[in-house]
């Protein structure tokens, strides 16, 4: 009765801490579904460790050392809530996220009930992406600045690697575990990390202005050195600079949603719901591109949200209707480039 109570704990937080991936994991079923929720909300944990403005570098880079120690070593059930005890009460906070912390215990028990290959699966990828996040805290510490800029795309890459790269990693052995899948395991992995990354890459792109806010800049500085941008300018850019940084941006981009339709393209066509869960959130980010590029602000309507997961739905069934819908918006992506920056787009 306890270990119920802890899942619709698990259930009833999803959508607190992120609309967007309720919409997907939803659609998974069984064994699958249980694990990518508690993977996502652990992810996220370690998300409102790197993000939080309570903390300062130090304390951010102890607590995500310390929430990586949670999962290395095949511990204990005990093990693990002892050593997650600490991590609460961190800082004080009302919000959504602050709470998934302060009841990270709840989504371990949950774990527990997992079979153990799950555990053994995902423990080493929530390591891999706090040590990751430790790694650019300590940088931004050493920086000394108060706002920390990666430096050029390949450092943009290997953020998004550590942060959302390593999810697409997680999840590919998730779905793998469907005997079905298994067999497809090597043709994934060539697409798993761009296919995690894709979304992330997205809202860099949308969000550089709320990023700012909490002293990160993940536009790289080789791109607003370009286009003459000064940090404290990102919140009042001409519409020649804003299209400037989509340019940069848009070939990063379109690779990982290539790399991510060619991941969905693999998975068989009957494999309904992990498809549509890949699906969701790979149309939605490429029209969202479409929608910075276009002008028409860093938000679809939820509307056109609601027209887009009744598309997916048809997409789970037919790769060529998904192929199509991609390559025509990617057209209007390439033409409205073109039309700013004539053929040296």
């Amino acid at each position: 009765m306890k270990t119920k109570e802890e899942w619709e704990y698990c259930k009833g937080t999803l959508p607190k801490v992120s609309r967007t991936f309720a919409l997907n994991i939803d659609q998974l079923e069984g064994d699958t579904y249980q694990a990518v929720l508690l993977g996502y909300l652990f992810f996220r944990i370690a998300d409102t460790f790197e993000d939080n403005i309570y903390q300062n570098e130090l304390e951010k880079i102890k607590s995500l050392g310390d929430y990586a120690d949670v999962f290395k070593g095949n511990k204990s059930l005990d093990d693990r809530l002892e050593q997650y005890e600490s991590l609460k009460f961190r800082w004080h906070d009302e919000s959504p996220d602050k709470d998934l912390v302060e009841n990270g215990s709840r989504v371990i028990r949950c774990y527990h009930e997992l079979p153990d290959v799950y555990r053994e699966i995902m423990d080493p990828h929530i390591v891999r992406t706090s040590e990751g996040m430790v790694k650019f805290q300590k940088r931004k510490l050493r920086s000394g600045s108060r706002t920390f800029q990666l430096s050029d795309m390949e450092d943009l890459e290997d953020y998004s690697y550590y942060v959302a790269g390593v999810v697409g990693m997680m999840l590919t052995g998730i779905f793998c575990k469907q005997g079905n899948l298994s067999t497809l395991k090597a043709e994934l992995e060539k697409h798993q990390v761009q296919f995690g990354a894709a979304l992330q890459l997205t809202n860099i792109a949308k969000d550089y202005k709320k990023d700012l806010s909490r002293g990160w800049c993940y536009i790289p500085t080789s791109v607003t050195k370009k286009y003459n941008i000064r940090l404290e300018q990102l919140n009042n850019l001409s519409t020649r600079q804003k299209q400037g940084i989509l340019r940069e941006l848009t070939p990063i981009l379109l690779n990982a949603y290539d790399s991510t339709l060619e991941y969905i393209e693999i998975l068989p066509e009957n494999e309904r719901a992990i498809r549509i869960f890949c699906i969701i959130p790979f149309v939605l980010a490429y029209n969202t591109l479409l929608h910075l590029i276009e002008t028409k602000g860093n938000k679809i309507t939820r509307e056109q949200v609601a027209a887009i997961l009744t598309e997916c739905r048809t997409y789970a069934g037919s790769n060529k209707l998904l192929r199509t819908n991609y390559l025509k918006a990617k057209r209007r992506l390439a033409w409205h480039l073109r039309q700013a920056f004539g053929n040296q787009w």
